[in-house]
């Protein structure tokens, strides 16, 4: 009986992978992203794109009272498609734990003469 070698060599296959990515580019194909690296981004334009000046007291109190319950804070600061998030996975604990996160940002922020943050 033939005894079969299994040797696998990582350099053979890194340079097999940088030769498809050099082909690839060569004739001009693009791979396409996937849907949560496409959403993901998009998630990442949009928080960096919408700043918005909130009232600090105001949201730190919505956050602690029923931030972790409703997003009730990500509301009152024009993000709604972050507070439907959290309001439609209350149950699971993540919208606590992304509250707490929030709570963390808020607190130690200096607010300027109107008493806005900017989140």
């Amino acid at each position: 009986m033939a005894k079969k070698e299994d040797n696998f060599d990582p350099k053979q296959m890194i340079a097999l992978e940088e030769e498809l990515i050099a082909l690839k580019a060569e004739q001009g194909i693009q791979e396409k992203q996937t849907w949560w690296r496409r959403l993901g981004d998009w998630y990442a334009d949009y928080s960096v794109r919408s700043k918005v000046p909130v009232n600090r007291k105001k949201y730190i109190r919505l956050a602690a009272a029923c931030g972790w319950l409703c997003g009730a804070h990500r509301f009152y600061a024009k993000k709604p498609v972050i507070g439907t998030l959290y309001l439609l996975f209350f149950w699971t604990g993540i919208s606590f734990a992304m509250t707490l996160i929030d709570l963390m940002i808020a607190l130690p922020m200096v607010p300027d003469e109107d008493g806005n943050i900017i989140i």
